[in-house]
């Protein structure tokens, strides 16, 4: 078997669809003849913990984990204790924030380039050196966010001339949290050559969306996209529960300041004055706390529910159980090519998918091309309401909107594909 080496900072027991990408893939990478090998912390900032992912590791796949000092280690030491928790997904601050807090997240936006992970690198480097050393690998592959994980390729690239392949699962210098923040132009500057480096130097490029290619000035021979996808096999043996009278609006996953859904519950609130009072929103996760303070203060009629942050079986089983599903595209600029890889998950579950973010954008296309949902503006409350309005009425009747193919965003479809890349790299 050709043997793959990957260096990936989020895997199991990190919990989030951030980790889903890869475990997919090298689910099915070991039926195209690839043995893999992965590199990764024992100890890193995660957003959240799953530890029932560690059991869909596939048997084929040596882990290897390295220990690493944590930004969150140094956070905690000197940030108080209701502050402890890092923010993630978001680095805006604003005047309530402790002093320490600004001063943190100045630092690393300012300071720290091209992301905190990078305080990992030099243990990922000396693994994956070791590993190089005594083994043959025909590919090495390394996956960003964080993108710092990039610099470990290109380090090893120079050393041994290995076959690189460098995996965007989002923007580099144009992630969208990025835009809404005040960052130096020389830290800017330095951020955009060490991207340049990585396009430049590696043998191929994969992109998990057309905007990430169009903002890279890279070769189109060099670059691939191959999106996130979801798996079937999540889906088998997951039955459908008795609905509780309840139409279930459920959001699942991280939810960052950027993309609060005031719009939503107000749309919301508008049915309700209808006389339409059962349609229940439910979010799943890692809310942000401005999000649960605005929409708090604007529920009147008790319609948002906050849960906690649940493992992934059990988020699946939600999501195939839940009446519509909420997609929320971070407010900010060159937000076009957000696909966060929750809307894959959503399709896989068959339920009707909310979106809320530009309608020109690339998630809008993929919804519409699928027939799994409908993306409407930020501001279009009175559209938001018609059309969930129109979703409730179709589950009244027991019925609900048809899906089209998405077998496309299979991961056994994009693992061919992917293993077309791979070949064809390390020819």
């Amino acid at each position: 078997m050709k043997k793959l080496l990957i260096i990936i900072y989020y895997w199991p027991p990190c919990g989030g669809v951030g980790v889903q990408r890869w475990l997919r893939f090298l689910k099915y990478l070991p039926l195209h003849g690839w043995k893999p090998t992965v590199i990764t912390t024992l100890n890193g900032d995660y957003p959240a913990f799953d530890e029932l992912l560690l059991a869909k590791v596939p048997p084929e796949c040596k882990v290897i984990r390295t220990k690493t000092p944590t930004f969150s280690g140094t956070y905690k030491k000197f940030s108080n204790t209701s502050e402890s928790k890092v923010p993630y997904g978001s680095l805006e601050t604003n005047s309530t924030d402790s002093i320490m807090k600004r001063l943190f997240i100045w630092v690393r936006l300012n300071l720290v380039i091209p992301d905190a992970r990078k305080i990992w690198n030099r243990f990922a480097y000396r693994s994956a050196r070791e590993e190089l050393l005594k083994d043959r690998y025909d590919a090495v592959i390394t996956t960003g966010p964080p993108h710092s994980s990039h610099l470990i390729g290109l380090k090893l690239k120079k050393k041994y001339k290995i076959n690189w392949i460098a995996d965007f699962r989002d923007p580099w210098t144009q992630m969208g949290y990025l835009k809404n923040v005040k960052r130096l132009k020389i830290t800017s500057y330095f951020d955009s050559l060490l991207e340049c480096r990585v396009v430049k130097n590696c043998d191929a490029l994969l992109a998990a969306s057309q905007k990430i290619i169009a903002d890279l000035n890279c070769p189109s021979d060099k670059i691939h996209l191959i999106t996130n996808c979801f798996d079937p096999d999540d889906y088998k043996q997951i039955k459908r529960e008795k609905s509780d009278n309840n139409f279930n609006l459920n959001y699942f996953g991280t939810l960052p300041s950027e993309s609060n859904p005031i719009s939503v519950l107000k749309a919301v609130t508008q049915i309700y004055k209808r006389g339409i009072t059962n349609i229940k929103m439910n979010f799943w996760g890692n809310i942000s706390n401005d999000v649960q303070m605005q929409l708090s203060k604007f529920d009147e009629n008790n319609i948002v529910k906050f849960h906690q942050y649940i493992s992934h079986d059990k988020a699946i089983g939600a999501m195939i159980n839940s009446d519509m599903l909420l997609l929320m595209i971070n407010n900010v600029k060159n937000n076009e090519g957000i696909i966060t890889a929750k809307i894959f998950e959503y399709m896989g579950s068959g339920v009707t998918i909310l979106g809320v973010g530009p309608i020109d954008s690339e998630p809008a296309k993929i919804l519409q091309e699928t027939k799994s949902g409908k993306m409407l503006q930020y501001d279009d409350v009175d559209g938001i309401a018609d059309h969930i309005e129109m979703v409730y009425d179709l589950w009244k009747q027991g019925k609900k909107t048809s899906p089209g193919d998405i077998s496309k965003y299979s991961c056994l479809k994009l693992t061919e594909k992917l293993n077309s890349v791979l070949d064809k790299s390390t020819k």
